[in-house]
């Protein structure tokens, strides 16, 4: 009696380990399928956008009337439109909680970039006033290419760069 209670402690120990092994298992592939079914992460250019941002930008009368999307990153994982920065022909943009920042460009008096191993592109955009906007884009995230459009877009409205 006494031999076969023992054998049972590693059996039993086998069969919990595969239980959290499988649970971990199933976790894991749900995160997996739940990261590839939303749309792809980055800054986007306009004529790139995802639906769901333009009808985020529309839905929250984040644009004004004759304003282009130039360039778009949505900062949240879920890719929900909820902190965003936006880099349109009139503004720059920084969109968070319901609030939106935002800065024209003909206001713009100096554009700052940096790059963080572990942060990423760190983009500051200062108005004529001293107010400063900091836009973080995580690695690999295409900072370059929002540092890039922003500084296109402020030397078509009259700034130096």
């Amino acid at each position: 009696m006494e031999q076969q209670r023992g054998s049972s402690f590693p059996k039993a120990l086998l069969i919990g380990c595969g239980v959290v092994f499988a649970g971990g298992a199933i976790v894991v592939s749900a995160l997996m399928f739940w990261l590839f079914s939303t749309p792809e992460g980055g800054v986007k250019l306009g004529h790139e956008m995802d639906q769901y941002a333009l009808d985020y930008l529309d839905k929250h009368k984040i644009l004004t009337s004759g304003e282009e999307v130039l360039a778009y990153y949505d900062v949240t994982l879920s890719m929900d439109g909820t902190e965003a920065a936006i880099l349109t022909n009139q503004r720059v943009i920084y969109h968070k909680e319901g609030r939106s920042t935002a800065v024209r460009l003909q206001d713009v008096r100096d554009v700052r970039h940096r790059r963080e191993s572990l942060i990423g592109d760190i983009i500051e955009v200062e108005d004529q006033g001293g107010k400063i906007l900091k836009i973080e884009i995580a690695p690999l995230n295409q900072g370059e290419t929002f540092k890039n459009a922003l500084m296109s877009a402020w030397r078509a409205a009259g700034g130096r760069a």
